[in-house]
């Protein structure tokens, strides 16, 4: 069975040494870049949950790339180029769930969830922006006060926005597949439309 993306960031992780984990904890927090990662929820994390942080702030692409540039700022160059290699060797990982199933069409680019492919057609589209903010929190998706901060902008094309800038930057493929099946029950001739169905 091959390794995962989960299997390969805990094994390098797993090889640092407490000493180098240490600072790559920090410099995690460190980081400028949004999402942040609080300084809290990583300090006494093992490599297991440190990977399970990672995979759920930034995806599983995405945290392959911070696992590389964090490395990259402590000086852990060889652990960094493995990481670069193992990337290379999988290419861009494609996302699979029973949205994704259906929602490949003509227009999908295959590296990239649908979501992402067609992002700038959802901010500038989706019209039935608070019943999906109402799901997007039934399931957990957001929370109450990212439910709150995304309702207060105030065109659809606003909220659109903050969605992709935060939650769904953040919630993974499994997340964006919800994000999908919510969309494609209230906005089903849009998602049909970009489907090029």
């Amino acid at each position: 069975m091959s390794k995962t993306v989960g299997d390969i960031l805990i094994g390098v992780l797993d090889d640092l040494g407490e000493a180098d984990l240490k600072k790559f904890r920090r410099k995690l927090c460190d980081r400028k870049q949004e999402p942040k990662v609080r300084r809290g929820i990583v300090e006494k994390a093992d490599p297991v949950d440190l990977v399970d942080i990672l995979t759920r702030t930034f995806t599983e692409d995405g945290a392959v790339n911070v696992a590389i540039e964090v490395l990259g700022a402590i000086n852990c160059q060889d652990v960094a180029e493995e990481l670069t290699e193992f990337k290379k060797s999988q290419g861009s990982c494609v996302t699979s769930g029973d949205a994704m199933a259906s929602a490949t069409g003509p227009k999908m680019n295959k590296d990239k969830h649908f979501v992402d492919h067609h992002r700038t057609a959802l901010i500038d589209r989706v019209s039935q922006v608070e019943p999906l903010l109402d799901r997007l929190q039934g399931s957990g998706i957001i929370t109450p006060n990212t439910y709150s901060e995304v309702r207060a902008n105030r065109t659809n094309q606003k909220k659109m926005r903050e969605l992709f800038d935060g939650p769904l930057k953040a919630c993974g493929s499994k997340g964006k597949d919800i994000f999908l099946d919510i969309l494609m029950e209230l906005e089903p001739f849009l998602i049909r439309d970009l489907k090029g169905e």
